[in-house]
């Protein structure tokens, strides 16, 4: 730690009544002498606690960044001591308006709700995310709190109840579901019957990034993070921290262009990308090379057994759907391998009832896969009578 920093954390401590300015005179002496941050020489004199220290660092970071008054901190310092409870639990009851914890707090929520994390989590992550500069979300899967998928998927739904497509209920209710079964938040909406989110050909900026490998799905959280707390543009955001160069964000928005008009698939657009990182060329193509390039369609097959849709749902162990293919390969009575798989308790009756009849309705062209591992999915939340829920999903 710097004698710089030392100081700026010397006249918070000593602004806010913590530690008399003599002692941090005394302790700085101390810190040079040692080669000892001053706020260990501090804990060790016994003249401040570690949630004093930690909360201090905290107040820091947010006046450099412009996020908090150095008056406001100081009042929230000195209540550390008088209420013992942390800097940040002091900062949100006081009801100030703070942007990077006002968002923080509604993202999170979002996630406890969804069953993703529980508030200690929340709570940790903030304070750390607060003293390291880390997005939140980033944290969150670094302290194993939370995958990346559901971060994703977390970002996607705030992003969607921000702009008014849904409801704050809805966007907890599809959140819980990508984070039970891994799926996309935005699938989930459209096969639940929302109204579409994305059009047939819609690739988000950060997901054509990541499929080109030139940014990691880290880099990419903390960049939407940082994109939806201050209003920017991502790209804008990827350029300024550093991650892309704008030479390469503008070729990856024009391959989002292509893609939307149809003219390539995200896969190609990924390796054209890749290309004009490697030679440093923008992405320009004629006419003539573009109409060359013919999109894929990329939809799940319809099963062709039992045990296949099984596979699709991610309901049963791989060694179990070995047993129930060879069943069904020797016995041609459907009856018999329904009692194959409740005698083995691989499935309840009346999760084997809800799939059949869902395998039922597509093999009669009635409803799509897609559609059936989501009303499934759906189902195994809530319970109830599937067909039932098949006929309010509107299919």
């Amino acid at each position: 730690m710097s004698q710089h920093t030392s100081s700026q954390i010397g006249d918070l401590l000593s602004g806010a009544g913590l530690v008399q300015r003599e002692n941090i005179e005394a302790a700085l002496s101390m810190s040079a002498t040692r080669r000892q941050p001053l706020g260990k020489i501090l804990i060790d004199s016994g003249l401040m606690t570690e949630m004093e220290l930690y909360g201090t660092l905290q107040a820091q970071n947010l006046i450099r960044e412009h996020f908090l008054q150095p008056d406001l901190a100081l009042t929230m310092l000195s209540r550390i001591r008088e209420t013992g409870r942390s800097f940040l639990e002091n900062l949100i009851e006081s009801g100030a308006n703070i942007e990077v914890i006002d968002f923080g707090l509604s993202l999170g929520e979002l996630f406890i709700d969804a069953g993703a994390i529980n508030r200690a989590d929340l709570m940790t992550a903030m304070e750390t995310s607060i003293v390291s500069g880390l997005p939140l979300v980033r944290v969150l899967i670094l302290q194993n709190s939370l995958d990346e998928k559901s971060a994703y998927s977390g970002l996607t739904a705030k992003l969607l109840v921000k702009e008014g497509r849904i409801a704050r209920g809805e966007a907890v209710g599809a959140l819980k579901l990508s984070h039970m079964h891994g799926d996309h938040i935005e699938e989930i909406l459209e096969f639940g019957g929302f109204k579409k989110f994305r059009e047939q050909n819609f690739v988000r900026l950060g997901e054509l990034l990541v499929l080109s490998e030139l940014i990691s799905e880290l880099d990419l959280l903390g960049c939407v993070e940082k994109s939806m707390s201050a209003a920017q543009p991502l790209g804008q955001v990827l350029v300024d921290e550093g991650i892309l160069a704008e030479q390469l964000v503008q070729s990856a928005l024009r391959a989002q262009k292509y893609i939307e008009a149809g003219t390539v698939d995200a896969l190609r657009a990924s390796q054209m990308l890749r290309h004009c990182a490697r030679t440093g060329q923008l992405l320009e193509f004629s006419l003539e090379e573009l109409a060359s390039i013919k999109p894929k369609v990329l939809m799940l097959e319809k099963p062709q057994s039992l045990a296949a849709l099984l596979e699709i749902l991610g309901l049963v162990p791989l060694s179990e759907l070995e047993q129930i293919e060879l069943v069904t390969i020797q016995e041609s009575d459907e009856e018999k391998v329904k009692e194959f798989i409740l005698n083995r308790q691989i499935l309840t009756r009346e999760c084997l009832e809800a799939v059949l009849y869902g395998y039922e309705l597509v093999k009669s062209g009635r409803i799509a896969t897609e559609q059936l591992v989501f009303a499934v999915h759906v189902w195994l939340w809530n319970r109830g009578d599937f067909r039932a829920l098949i006929t309010t999903l509107g299919w």
